[in-house]
This record gives structure tokens, sequence and C-alpha cells, in this order.
């Protein structure tokens, strides 16, 4: 099995509009290195560059569907 590198990552909470969107998502990094004009969370949950704050981990609720597709992609 390949081991993925993720970025765990919010909505940064000044452009937050919902609660919904200050959970913690997963995103799957580019295997080559690339930086994506953005990104897209296991759930398609998109964030572009300045609207998003990286987390050192999962802090306040995890959006769930990222949790449990992440962990099928190992």
């Amino acid at each position: 099995m390949n081991a993925h590198t993720h970025l765990i990552a919010r909505v940064r909470p000044e452009l937050a509009r919902t609660e919904q969107e200050l959970s913690c998502h997963l995103f799957p990094l580019p295997p080559d290195g690339a930086v994506p004009e953005s990104l897209r969370a296991y759930c398609g949950f998109d964030i572009t560059p300045g609207q998003a704050e990286q987390l050192d981990g999962p802090v306040g609720m995890p959006c769930m569907p990222c949790l449990l597709r992440a962990a099928l992609v190992g």
C-alpha cells in the first residue's frame, strides 16, 4: 500500500460563514510536489491559497468523509 502525503487544514476563521466550514479537512498533496492553484479535500471541499490555515493536527470538528476516505487510500 502506498502512503499519501496529506495536509490537514480548515478555512481561516475570519472567512468561515458556517461552523461546518471550520471543520478540519484532509487534502492529498500532489506526489510530484507541484503547487496547484487549489487543493481538493477527500470530501470534495476546495481551498485556494490564502483561504485556509494549515494545522499541525486535527483541531475542532473533523470532516468525517475526509477521515473515512483518507483511511481507505492510506
